[in-house]
């Protein structure tokens, strides 16, 4: 009976430890992936950015969305800032736009993504900050979009990246994200109803997707409950949550386990 007894819990042990560890292996294992069904997303961390209300930088946490011929889709975690597609730069602007947007006379016309001011926005304001002088800016590829650039209502609806292909209009939680302090402070969703805000005080957001509307005056946008909209380029209180290919190649993992609560820390590694 002792025996028996004694290999009844030594079963039921290594059965426990194969739990835990088969779990911790597959968010530690040292390789980044794609989404899969069974594991979800991984998460990576680096790069520097205004996170706290005063502007207070703090590490980038980046979603791992999908990984082919070495190279990581990745896009932000949160919603890191706000920028208008179409700025207006003064008050008469904005009438002139309010007074002809609904007769066609809008100009310049924006038929396309890089027609906007968000390519170069990211280039040239947010490019400096998020990454500088920091080495890892060698691995980011760039295929004609810029090394930060928004994703296409398309990708953000592709099953393999863990976005369930579901009515525009539908709710879809795997693309809601939330805000930082920093663009909560900035007064997101200024020109219109509050955003919803959620338990732990940060503000779920809308953000900019690169497709635009036929029309030429509105881009698709990410609304708060992950359904997909329309909203003007004018508006400037909408979010952008950046997304960029990374060779794989190039990076090497510091720490972490890969999870939302703990991702990889990843540095350059060279070529």
């Amino acid at each position: 009976m002792n025996i028996r007894r004694m290999f009844l819990l030594l079963i039921l042990a290594v059965l426990m430890v194969s739990g835990v560890s088969g779990a911790s292996a597959a968010a530690d294992d040292g390789t980044i992936r794609s989404w899969n069904a069974e594991e979800k997303w991984q998460y990576i961390q680096f790069g520097q950015y205004m996170y706290e209300k005063d502007g207070t930088m703090a590490p980038v946490d980046w979603r791992v969305l999908y990984v082919e011929d070495g190279k990581a889709l990745i896009i932000t975690e949160h919603v890191i800032d706000l920028c208008q597609p179409y700025p207006m730069d003064s008050e008469a602007d904005y009438n002139y736009y309010k007074e002809v947007k609904h007769k066609g006379r809008l100009k310049p016309v924006m038929k396309y993504y890089e027609d906007t001011a968000i390519p170069e926005w990211f280039d040239t304001v947010m490019w400096p900050v998020l990454i500088g002088d920091d080495p890892i800016g060698a691995a980011f590829v760039d295929e004609g979009l810029g090394r930060l650039f928004c994703m296409t209502k398309e990708e953000w609806s592709r099953k393999e990246y863990g976005f369930p292909k579901k009515s525009d209009s539908a709710r879809n939680p795997a693309r809601v994200a939330y805000v930082t302090p920093y663009v909560k402070a900035k007064k997101m969703y200024e020109w219109s109803k509050p955003m919803v805000t959620w338990e732990e005080g940060i503000t779920g957001s809308c953000y900019w997707t690169s497709t635009m509307r036929p029309g030429n005056r509105q881009m698709q946008i990410v609304g708060i409950n992950g359904h997909l909209s329309w909203g003007g380029v004018i508006r400037p209180n909408v979010g952008v949550r950046p997304a960029a290919k990374l060779d794989l190649s190039m990076v090497e993992i510091v720490s972490g386990s890969g999870t939302d609560t703990d991702p990889y820390v990843i540095r350059y590694a060279g070529e």
